[in-house]
């Protein structure tokens, strides 16, 4: 009995071997091993296709690589009895929080137009955009949300939060519900989305809503693409409403080659790398999962499912 490594678009054999070294006599197969289905007791998965799932008939627990497991919650078959654990990594928060900064920092200071006048040995100055003019509205004030507040407000960038449900956080004012979403995002001149992604969430960065963002407003999604309708972006990127978007989560990952996102000068593109938990992280806590599966423990790391998180 033992662990079913398929992380696939993510490296499955280099996952596996970080979970080998971890897992002591547990076996660990990745899917080229064909183990026996009813062997596989913990699966560890990016995100599934429905019809994997119930293949396996004496499956304890299904372990996410990183913080968000919406694409494991929401597969259909997914048995009620399976735990889905995701991963806790104390040094997310600040890394997130890091790639936020840099990315508001390149569209705030003109870095892209720097670049590019590098390249045609231009030396032109532009004016700097004062911090008043650099209003930071986080959607999500959990661990995450907080510690992209507390990178800012040293630059002296004004800094507000929104939250689904009342939940005060330390440094920041915070408001709460749909009904203060409207007025809280027409105050906000850089939108940061670190939400999870669920039901309620999902498409919530629409047209409808991104329009209410003042002229010249960046985006900045560090959430899960799902919150964010691209075509709707790209639609007030251009008519100049919007004055740039730092994405690093798409609704297809990688982005196909022919999606505008690559091109588009008014976009900061990467590859879901805000932040990446270590493999060894991720393998103990895999393997810590099954274990207390078998002997009936809590499960500090378990999701809510009903709340998607």
């Amino acid at each position: 009995m033992g662990i079913l490594v398929l992380t696939e678009p993510a490296p499955a054999d280099d996952y596996a071997d970080a979970v080998r070294k971890m897992a002591g006599d547990i076996p660990v197969w990745t899917s080229g091993d064909h183990p026996e289905a009813t062997r596989v007791e913990a699966i560890l998965a990016w995100r599934l296709k429905p019809g994997i799932l119930p293949a396996y008939p004496n499956l304890r627990v299904l372990s996410g690589i990183g913080a968000g497991v919406d694409g494991l919650l929401h597969v259909p078959d997914l048995p009620e009895h399976v735990v889905v654990t995701r991963v806790v990594d104390p040094a997310q928060a600040v890394e997130i929080a890091q790639y936020v900064v840099a990315g508001v920092l390149h569209f705030t200071r003109d870095i892209g137009e720097y670049v590019r006048q590098q390249a045609e040995s231009r030396w032109r100055r532009l004016p700097v955009r004062g911090a008043s003019r650099c209003r930071v509205g986080i959607l999500g004030v959990g661990r995450v949300g907080q510690a992209i507040a507390n990178a800012f407000l040293p630059l002296g960038y004004p800094v507000t939060g929104w939250s689904r449900s009342s939940r005060p956080a330390s440094n920041i004012e915070v408001v709460s519900g749909a009904g203060a979403l409207l007025g809280f995002l027409a105050c906000t001149d850089i939108l940061v989305c670190a939400l999870p992604l669920t039901q309620e969430t999902h498409g919530l960065l629409n047209r409808a809503r991104l329009a209410v963002l003042p002229q010249g407003a960046i985006v900045v999604n560090v959430g899960r693409g799902g919150h964010l309708v691209e075509a709707d972006l790209r639609e007030l990127l251009d008519s100049g409403h919007l004055g740039g978007a730092v994405l690093d989560v798409f609704a297809n990952e990688p982005p196909p080659r022919d999606n505008w996102v690559w091109q588009h000068q008014k976009v900061l593109a990467t590859p879901h790398i805000a932040s990446s938990p270590a493999r060894q992280l991720v393998a103990e806590q895999c393997v810590d999962a099954l274990v207390r599966a078998r002997r009936g423990l809590a499960q500090p790391n378990a999701v809510d499912r009903a709340l998607g998180y």
